[in-house]
């Protein structure tokens, strides 16, 4: 199954920001666990490439790994060459996508605007991240596939338990989840792996 085909089946993106490797690792086992197998690490964590790296090791094929906050070629380069499967980012990068393209890697560019949309999806982006999300309501995402409805859309930002049914009711194709999914700055110990299993439940309870 292709990597696209394999993020809207699944139906969400786990994305993991400001954790170190160990604790990286410790809070994918969890989510594995739990069959949740679309993990995102985010760049501008701590030893973010080390973390790729580890989870690559230590998990393989058991998740379909990502990497968040790609805003350069480089940055792209690298984590193509630690085996991500797919980028993303905040923005729209016309050199990246042209990049990932050409190495076959899928890029979920992250847009705002319908205009900056469009604009990524005509230079050959197969998902679009529209971010951030929670401030624009499931009603935004209705509103830009009503006259563009061969979009793939991808709210990230401000989505949880409360309001994704919402955005997959308009059209999303898929939903990417942090805070709402994985706490930030915590201590990673049983309270927090517990709290991820209970999220990761309630989450899945509600898109199944």
């Amino acid at each position: 199954m292709a990597v696209l085909e394999k993020i809207k089946d699944h139906k969400m993106i786990g994305i993991l920001r400001g954790y170190d490797t160990d604790d990286a690792v410790k809070i994918v086992d969890t989510l594995v666990q739990n069959d949740f197998r679309v993990i995102e690490v985010a760049l501008n964590s701590p030893n973010a490439k080390e973390t790729l790296r580890a989870l690559k090791k230590n998990f393989g094929n058991d998740i379909t790994l990502g990497a968040g906050t790609v805003l350069t070629v480089e940055d792209a380069k690298a984590c193509i060459d630690i085996g991500v499967e797919f980028l993303l980012a905040p923005v729209y990068g016309k050199a990246v996508l042209e990049f990932a393209n050409e190495q076959g890697i899928l890029y979920i560019p992250g847009c705002y605007t319908p205009t900056e949309i469009y604009d990524a999806h005509m230079a050959g982006a197969k998902m679009i991240k529209v971010f951030p999300a929670g401030q624009l309501g499931s009603a935004y995402i209705k509103d830009v596939l009503a006259p563009m409805n061969d979009l793939v859309l991808l709210p990230t930002g401000g989505v949880s338990a409360d309001n994704i049914n919402t955005f997959f009711e308009v059209g999303a194709a898929a939903v990417g989840i942090n805070s709402a999914l994985v706490p930030s700055n915590r201590t990673v110990d049983e309270a927090l792996v517990e709290e991820i299993n209970e999220r990761v439940q309630k989450l899945k309870g509600k898109v199944e």
